[in-house]
């Protein structure tokens, strides 16, 4: 196991919420647990920042995401979808699985996407039944514009669902304020808990949405109307359709305990002043980052690697020489090109940024640049 794991999730998690996955398993239902559970929920409208419904899948975040656009949509309407990395297709790949007709939106890798350009496809297509993207896309590690983006949608009527995976709690999010109807997120990244859940965020329109189109045939288990249902008729003691992980749920809420207490705006600060602890140090090794300054993504940096060097040498190198995991660039076109450093461990520090660029400075000096 590498002594430090700097990926852009899963995370390492803290010791509080480690003893919870290790604790003795608890059954799933009752009134003393279900309050826990309700309380994990309360949590999650805090960095959700809403007051809609919440609530908390278990799977990883693309469940999450499959359950949004299954649940949200019928086949054969059309979805808008911003595509400007790996996790942008993904939300293709999901609308295609359920017969939708996509509308993409793309924009260069390493470039976010523009409001404009949504604002141009929702006037081509008033039509559409919705807009789906990434906010963070950890791919590029760029941060898409997701306020003025739902604003054009909410101009023009039309729901949004947000992927949220790798931004809640790392990246300024609030969904009521920005008009955001369905939000996703998962535990294993900056929420600092193991994965396997995936917190889902609804707005009053999305219900009203889901309600006129009962024949979607979109399935059960990720159907946000199954979930809705249980939370509503099993309140008091099963408020959830299937067996719940209590170890994860217990490990969920302390890593939000963790979070709140630490304010995610100071989370935010934190993360930021290392990413340009890191920005500063790979520019002085001769490097450079994959995005410019002003469009950094706190939580997660890419960094070309030197011309001619595969950057899976560099990553197999760190790991093998120095115990720090790293990750590779990831989808077409990025693919041993760049390298990944995820810093949004809640308790990543400036120790942690240096040692990664000693070890990239050791690497440069091995292979004479």
């Amino acid at each position: 196991m590498p002594e430090k794991m700097m990926i852009p999730g899963p995370v390492p998690v803290q010791e509080s919420v480690l003893r919870e996955m290790g604790s003795q398993v608890r059954a799933h239902y009752g009134a003393e647990w279900v309050a826990i559970y309700k309380k994990t929920v309360e949590l999650l409208k805090l960095v959700f920042k809403t007051q809609g419904d919440v609530y908390i899948l278990v799977g990883s975040g693309s469940s999450g995401l499959d359950a949004a656009i299954g649940s949200l949509t019928a086949s054969g309407e059309k979805v808008i979808v911003g595509t400007n990395g790996f996790f942008g297709e993904r939300l293709r790949h999901i609308c295609g699985g359920y017969g939708l007709e996509v509308i993409p939106v793309h924009a260069a890798l390493g470039e976010p996407l523009n409001p404009s350009d949504f604002k141009e496809a929702l006037s081509l297509h008033p039509d559409a039944a919705a807009v789906s993207l990434v906010h963070l896309e950890t791919s590029t590690t760029v941060v898409n514009p997701v306020a003025e983006i739902a604003a054009e949608a909410n101009v023009n009527n039309i729901p949004t669902i947000i992927d949220a995976v790798a931004s809640l709690g790392g990246i300024p999010l609030a969904m009521d304020d920005w008009g955001i109807d369905i939000c996703v997120s998962a535990s294993q990244k900056c929420l600092g808990a193991p994965p396997g859940l995936a917190p889902i965020a609804i707005s009053q329109r999305a219900w009203e949405i889901m309600d006129t189109k009962p024949q979607r045939h979109h399935g059960w288990y990720l159907n946000l109307q199954t979930w809705r249902q249980y939370a509503d008729e099993w309140s008091e003691w099963h408020p959830y359709p299937v067996t719940m992980p209590t170890n994860n749920v217990l490990a969920l809420k302390t890593g939000l305990r963790s979070l709140l207490a630490d304010g995610i705006e100071e989370r935010i600060e934190r993360y930021t002043k290392l990413a340009l602890r890191l920005r500063d140090g790979v520019r002085k090794l001769g490097l450079q980052p994959f995005t410019p300054d002003d469009q950094l993504a706190p939580v997660v940096t890419a960094i070309y690697g030197p011309e001619g060097v595969p950057t899976g040498e560099i990553v197999q190198y760190l790991i093998e020489e120095h115990g720090i995991m790293v990750s590779g660039g990831l989808g077409e076109g990025l693919h041993d090109r760049v390298f990944r450093v995820g810093h949004m461990v809640p308790m990543a520090n400036e120790e942690d940024i240096d040692a990664v660029l000693a070890g990239l400075s050791q690497f440069l000096q091995i292979q004479g640049l």
